[in-house]
């Protein structure tokens, strides 16, 4: 899917995918999503933070950082765009990280 999307897009011809979100291709390419009245490809789901029950008391710091941490979608596809074009996990990470000071610094303050 990806790879006939990218030559559809390269190649300037319409296309129609399956598409969810979060997915790097919608970092990297324009897209947008048809109506689907009929709920025939699913509806919109949620992304939560989890955390071990006894994690506000066992570390109040860890716990505050997860409770403020919030990141879009397209946040989530900047990263995964990297890692579709080659970097490690974690160079995808700190790049993001650096990237975004001010959004990490609201989650650990």
């Amino acid at each position: 899917m990806a790879s006939t999307l990218a030559k559809a897009v390269k190649e300037k011809k319409p296309i129609v995918v399956t598409g969810w979100q979060p997915h790097w291709k919608f970092a990297r390419f324009q897209l947008k999503f048809l109506d689907d009245p009929k709920k025939e490809f699913g509806q919109s789901e949620e992304i939560h933070t989890i955390v071990s029950k006894d994690l506000k008391e066992k570390n109040p710091e860890a716990y505050q950082i997860m409770d403020r941490f919030h990141w879009t979608p397209g946040d989530m596809e900047e990263v995964m765009l990297m890692i579709q074009e080659g970097k490690e996990p974690e160079q995808a990470a700190a790049a993001w990280v650096e990237k975004n000071k001010d959004k990490v610094k609201k989650w650990t303050q």
